[in-house]
């Protein structure tokens, strides 16, 4: 077999945003999980359908052929893009020694992997009306992998790069935030360092400015919303376990990603907002709404209308 080609994100020009300064990458050697000596035993994996290779446009489910022939087959055929990029990132944990793997199938329809092609020892959060958006996660975990990421609204030639949903613009502290940054933050609260991402070579560069030391595995290199250039799926698969083996190495040399408090989360639409909001939310103009509070565990969930909800112990 030929040696796999690595899209870099080093190569990248990143546009100019309000955040951590640009770090790169330290190259790792896999060892024997043996020999780590800060053993990874639990690992959550957020995971969202835009960033796997061989996927560059939008979800059809919402599409008026969403249920004829065409429609369900894009569909299913994207589904078992980011499924086997999800079972490589948990043979490369288990590989290197990880005994629990939570899978949250985190894409918006809640049912995107498709469970029956998972790989024996993997357990999957899967399913609509989430008591909230990381269902089981716990400080029991020991690290943060992200598969299958696109970079955040605005990101110049991200492929289906969006936050949330297209358009929306959200700020922690004044500084512009994505998906990947919400999701470890809130893991950030409970000491749970963010070490891998997978995805967009956007999305892989948007994870190298925000936490020093993470290792990523750019599968595709976007060049526009809806143009990518694709790694083989197989080849993605094997960058991806190859690499996520590195990061449980390092997991204990990466800090948790958190945000100084008073916390300030704020969120931009690109249409005027509810004329009502939610107790403890403030409209700053017609697009934008913020509210300010103690951690981004308490802002977050507040903004989901679900300001009392306990922090797992």
């Amino acid at each position: 077999m030929s040696e796999t080609t690595v899209l870099e994100p080093e190569t990248q020009t990143q546009p100019e945003r309000e955040k951590p300064p640009p770090k790169k990458r330290t190259a790792v050697a896999v060892v024997d999980p043996k020999e780590n000596p800060m053993p990874v035993k639990s690992v959550y994996m957020m995971t969202d359908l835009e960033g796997a290779a061989g996927i560059d446009d939008w979800d059809p489910r919402h599409r008026e052929d969403a249920t004829t022939a065409k429609g369900v087959y894009d569909r299913a055929e994207m589904q078992r893009l980011l499924t086997g990029e999800v079972n490589a990132a948990a043979e490369g944990l288990f590989a290197a020694g990880v005994e629990e793997v939570l899978i949250n199938d985190a894409h918006g329809a809640g049912r995107t992997i498709l469970p029956e092609e998972l790989i024996s020892g993997v357990k999957l959060v899967q399913g609509v009306d989430r008591p909230c958006w990381l269902p089981g996660l716990s400080p029991r975990f020991d690290a943060l992998i992200q598969v299958g990421m696109h970079s955040m609204t605005g990101t110049p030639n991200g492929c289906l790069a969006h936050s949330m949903s297209r358009n929306m613009i959200y700020r922690v502290n004044g500084a512009e935030v994505g998906e990947m940054e919400m999701a470890a933050y809130l893991c950030g609260h409970l000491g749970i360092p963010w070490v891998f991402t997978s995805g967009d070579l956007h999305a892989c560069t948007e994870s190298e400015r925000w936490v020093d030391g993470i290792v990523t595995a750019p599968v595709k290199e976007g060049l526009g919303e809806l143009c990518a250039i694709h790694m083989a799926p197989v080849d993605a698969r094997e960058l991806i376990k190859k690499r996520v083996q590195e990061a449980v190495v390092i997991t204990g040399n990466i800090e948790p990603l958190t945000a100084d408090g008073p916390v300030e989360f704020g969120v931009t639409r690109p249409e005027p907002g509810p004329a009502t909001l939610r107790e403890g939310l403030e409209r700053v103009d017609a697009f934008t709404v913020r509210c300010t509070g103690e951690s981004f565990w308490h802002v977050f969930h507040l903004f989901q209308g679900k300001p009392d909800f306990p922090v797992p112990a």
